[in-house]
C-alpha cells in the first residue's frame, strides 16, 4: 500500500516536474521577446536555446534581456524557497519572507550600512552579508513578539505584520535619504525591480541560490520529520532546534541574496509553496523542487505584466516588480487567512 502511494506522488511529481520546467522555458521566451522592440518567441528560441544563427539583431536584444529574465527567475526561486522552509519550522501556512519582516529588516540593515559607511555599498557580497544579518533579526523578533503574544498561529502572524510594519517605516526613511549613495531609486528597493541586475551580477545571485536548494534538499528527512512535532524528530533521531536552525538560515540567507540584489518582493514566498504542496504533497522532496519552479515562473510572468504595464500605459518610468506580485498574493493571504481561522 505504501509501496504504491509512493509510486502514485512519485508519477505527480514527474508530471508536475515537466509541465513547470514547460511553463519556464515558455515565460522565459516571452520574457526575452517582450520590450521597446519586440521579438518573434520562435525565433528567440533558435538563437537562444538552439544555437542557430539567426538575424544579429534579434541575437543582440535577446541577450541583453537576459540578465533581467534569468534574475527575476532567480527571484522567484530564491523566495518560494524561504517561503516553503519558513512555512515549515514554524508549522505556519502563513509564513513567508515578507510577511515575517526578514524582507524589511533586511532592507533596512542595508540602509543603515549605506548611511553609516556609504563605501560598503560597494561590492554586493557586503549587502548580502548586511542583509542576511538583518533578516535574522526580523525574524529573531517576529517569533519573540509572537511568544510574548502566547505563540499561536494568529499570534505568529500579527507579531510578523507589526515587525514587518515598523522596519518598512524605517526602510522608507533611510533608503529616502541614501538613495544618491546606492544610486539606484528607493522605490525600486522597497518594491523590487530586476531591471537593475546587470549580467555581473547574476552569478552572484544565481550559484548561492542553487547551492542553497540543493542543500534544502538533501535536507528533506528532518524536515520532513519536523512537521510532524519536536518528539516525532527526536524519535527518529534529528535535532529539532538544528533543523530549525538549518532551515532558518537557508530561508534568512535566500532572503538577502534578493534583497541585495532585487529589493523587497512579496508574498512569492507564500503563494508558491502552496502551490506546488497542491500539486505534490508536503514531502520536501518533491515539494521544494516543484515550489521553486512555480516561484520562478510566476516572478517572470509579473516581470512580463510589469513591462507590458509600462510600454502600453505612456507612463513615465517602470512599475516596481513588486506592485505586481501584491496585487496576486494579497487575495490569496486574505483567503489563507479566512481559511485558517474557519478551521
Amino acid at each position: 500500500m505504501a509501496l504504491e502511494l509512493y509510486k502514485k506522488k512519485t508519477k505527480h511529481f514527474l508530471i508536475s516536474l515537466s509541465m513547470l520546467i514547460a511553463i519556464s522555458i515558455v515565460v522565459a521566451l516571452i520574457s526575452l521577446s517582450i520590450g521597446p522592440s519586440m521579438l518573434d518567441p520562435r525565433e528567440v528560441f533558435k538563437v537562444v536555446f538552439l544555437r542557430i544563427k539567426s538575424d544579429e539583431s534579434i541575437r543582440v536584444i535577446a541577450m541583453l534581456r537576459v540578465s533581467r529574465t534569468v534574475a527575476s527567475y532567480v527571484c522567484g526561486i530564491a523566495l518560494s524557497l524561504a517561503g516553503l522552509l519558513m512555512q515549515t519550522i514554524t508549522r505556519n501556512p502563513l509564513a513567508d519572507p515578507y510577511i515575517f519582516g526578514l524582507s524589511s529588516s533586511a532592507l533596512t540593515a542595508i540602509a543603515i550600512a549605506a548611511l553609516i559607511s556609504p563605501s560598503i555599498t560597494v561590492y554586493k557580497y557586503n549587502l548580502v552579508v548586511i542583509a542576511f544579518a538583518g533578516a535574522i533579526i526580523g525574524y529573531l523578533a517576529t517569533v519573540t513578539l509572537a511568544k510574548l503574544a502566547g505563540g499561536d498561529s494568529l499570534a505568529l502572524v500579527l507579531a510578523g505584520i507589526a515587525v514587518a510594519s515598523l522596519f518598512s517605516g524605517l526602510s522608507h526613511v533611510l533608503l529616502y535619504m541614501v538613495q544618491n549613495i546606492i544610486r539606484t531609486p528607493y522605490v525600486y528597493f522597497l518594491m523590487g525591480s530586476a531591471a537593475t541586475v546587470t549580467q555581473r551580477d547574476l552569478g552572484l545571485m544565481t550559484y548561492p541560490i542553487i547551492a542553497l536548494i540543493i542543500v534544502a534538499i538533501v535536507f528533506f528527512k528532518p524536515l520532513n520529520t519536523y512537521l510532524y512535532g519536536d518528539e516525532y524528530a527526536k524519535q527518529l533521531g534529528f535535532n529539532p532546534r538544528l533543523v530549525a536552525l538549518i532551515a532558518t538560515g537557508i530561508a534568512a540567507l535566500s532572503t538577502a541574496i534578493i534583497i541585495a540584489f532585487i529589493g523587497i518582493v512579496g508574498f512569492v514566498g507564500l503563494a508558491a509553496p502552496h502551490i506546488a504542496r497542491f500539486f505534490v504533497g508536503s514531502d520536501h522532496k518533491f515539494s521544494i523542487p516543484i515550489a521553486v519552479l512555480v516561484g520562478g515562473s510566476m516572478t517572470v510572468l509579473a516581470d512580463i505584466v510589469v513591462r507590458l504595464v509600462s510600454m502600453y500605459s505612456g507612463a513615465v518610468g517602470e512599475l516596481p516588480l513588486g506592485v505586481i506580485t501584491s496585487i496576486i498574493g494579497a487575495p490569496f493571504l486574505a483567503y489563507l487567512i479566512v481559511k485558517r481561522m474557519r478551521q
